[in-house]
């Protein structure tokens, strides 16, 4: 079965939108909940005249606020005052629902009082790793969702 066999509305329709779909934006303190429930997102960084760099990162939220660590060495150790986006999404292509969070911000690398206290679960990096932080953020989230249920169905789920 190719593509242009699946008929529209089929079950493996992903090409064609989820009619009655809606994009909400999502409110600031949702987006931080949001994000405080995943641990990889994907920090975009430009460096002079190369072109940006998007490297996905182990991360942490505290307050408002990204903390990830970097190994030393790497394009991301020279962080220090460089404005950066950082973007967390959870995506379900079949369903077409899902939500995204940008932040943008200033990173800068952190002192130990502003990040032992944060646990980024690293999975991979050495010892000589180093902690960013996302600040002055500007945080912004976008929601897919699935028309509400036909009111006789209601009930029945």
């Amino acid at each position: 079965m190719t593509s242009r066999d699946v008929q529209p509305g089929g079950d493996r329709d992903l090409a064609s939108p989820r009619a009655g779909s809606t994009l909400e934006i999502i409110a600031p303190d949702e987006c931080i909940r949001l994000l405080a429930t995943m641990s990889v997102g994907r920090i975009a960084v430009a460096s002079g005249a190369d072109a940006p760099i998007v490297v996905p990162v182990n991360y942490a939220v505290d307050g408002d606020v990204i903390v990830f660590r970097a190994d030393r060495g790497t394009r991301l150790d020279g962080l220090q005052d460089q404005k950066v986006a950082f973007e967390v999404d959870l995506i379900d292509p079949y369903q077409k629902v899902g939500w995204s969070i940008l932040v943008r911000g200033t990173a800068h690398q952190a002192t130990a009082e502003e990040a032992t206290h944060v646990e980024v679960d690293t999975w991979i990096g050495g010892i000589d790793m180093h902690w960013i932080r996302i600040t002055s953020p500007v945080i912004t989230g976008r929601r897919i969702q699935l028309p509400p249920l036909p009111q006789r169905l209601r009930g029945y789920l």
